[in-house]
C-alpha cells in the first residue's frame, strides 16, 4: 500500500507542478471549475486503487446507464 501511495503522491504532485502555471494564468472560472472536478475524480479513483478497497468504480456508474445496449449490440455482433 505505501508504494502504491507513494507513485500516486509523484503523479498528483508532478502534474500540479506542471499544471501550477495554467491554473494561476490562464484558465478561466469554468475550466478551472472542470480541472477540479477531474482531480476530484481522479484522486478518488487513486485513493480507491492505492487503498486496494471495493468501493464504487466508473464501472459501476457506466453499467446502469449503458449495460444493456452494449449487451445488446455484443449479442448482434456476436458470431455463434
Amino acid at each position: 500500500m505505501a508504494e502504491r501511495m507513494v507513485v500516486l503522491a509523484a503523479a498528483f504532485g508532478i502534474m500540479t507542478l506542471f499544471d501550477w502555471y495554467l491554473l494561476r494564468k490562464k484558465m478561466t472560472k469554468q475550466e478551472k471549475a472542470v480541472y477540479f472536478i477531474l482531480l476530484f475524480i481522479s484522486l478518488y479513483l487513486g485513493f480507491d486503487y492505492a487503498i486496494n478497497k471495493n468501493w464504487a468504480d466508473i464501472y459501476d456508474v457506466i453499467n446502469p446507464v449503458f449495460g444493456g445496449v452494449a449487451k445488446a449490440i455484443d449479442d448482434y455482433l456476436n458470431v455463434k
